[in-house]
């Protein structure tokens, strides 16, 4: 008990606890403090949804190379690099938007005819635009035979093996983002511990607590959401990862029960047609 030290020892302590929050007790340092943690926190969350998402990728990757996956045999309908020449018409147009264009995407257009599980209906599966990595990109030819797999319950969820098996390794397939999202954790932290360090407990608390918040998100948020909100479910269900930008468009035709799967499948989606998304 601090009744049984001498009186210059309770009043150093006292101080030394004081100490911490000193400069919180003006309004413009406590906000200084404040800004502080939560920049350092910002970077720190930012890191960590970049974790999350490689780990969500690998995860992914090894679902469908798992036991609830099937191989199949898909027809390459198409190649291409993004940006295409329709951007590059357009980027001069919009000189403030092209630095949009300057990130190559490499993408590929399948079909592929399975046997969905669940009910036994044959349907008839078509990716448009599907980003792959570079080197799987470059061994594919079009109008040739890419083997791919697919959830046996859910048909509309696959992914070329080579893009699989290529994801599954997790942070050592995605070393240089891996990099970057703990260069931005450790940004964060030194942030955090300068504001401690300047005696400004409240931006550690600011921080201690949008981290846990973030955290919380990253491993229980869409479940949490998923049984508060029963209404929103399906969506919240679909698979995401920043990682998986340009996941393409995925086209289903049920075939009809009882019928063979083809070996070459034509397309769902007239040749020709383009298939584009917008926000307006």
């Amino acid at each position: 008990s601090d009744s049984h030290l001498p009186t210059s020892s309770r009043t150093r302590t006292h101080v030394d606890a004081m100490d911490f929050v000193s400069n919180d007790m003006e309004l413009t340092s406590l906000g200084y403090g404040i800004l502080l943690g939560a920049v350092g926190a910002f970077l720190t969350s930012f890191g960590l949804s970049i974790l999350a998402s490689i780990a969500y990728t690998a995860r992914s990757a090894r679902t469908l190379l798992g036991e609830g996956g099937e191989f199949a045999q898909a027809t390459l309908l198409r190649k291409q690099v993004s940006p295409d020449h329709k951007f590059a018409d357009i980027a001069p147009q919009q000189p403030q938007q092209s630095a949009v264009y300057h990130k190559t995407f490499f993408l590929i257009s399948y079909v592929f005819d399975a046997i969905r599980k669940s009910d036994g209906m044959t349907v008839r599966i078509e990716v448009r635009d599907r980003k792959v990595p570079s080197f799987v990109y470059e061994k594919l030819r079009e109008q040739a035979s890419v083997t791919l797999r697919y959830m046996k319950d859910e048909p509309r969820r696959c992914r070329v093996v080579g893009a699989l098996e290529h994801e599954k390794r997790g942070l050592m397939a995605f070393r240089t983002r891996a990099f970057f999202a703990f260069l931005l954790i450790a940004a964060g932290v030194v942030a955090v511990v300068l504001s401690v360090l300047d005696h400004h407990a409240a931006g550690g608390i600011v921080y201690g607590i949008v981290v846990l918040v973030s955290l919380f998100w990253q491993f229980a948020g869409r479940s949490t959401l998923q049984a508060v909100l029963p209404c929103c479910a399906a969506t919240l269900r679909k698979p995401w990862s920043p990682l998986w930008m340009h996941r393409g468009f995925v086209f289903c035709q049920e075939l009809g029960l009882d019928v063979e799967p083809s070996c070459e499948p034509q397309p769902i989606v007239p040749a020709g047609v383009e298939v584009v998304s917008f926000v307006v």
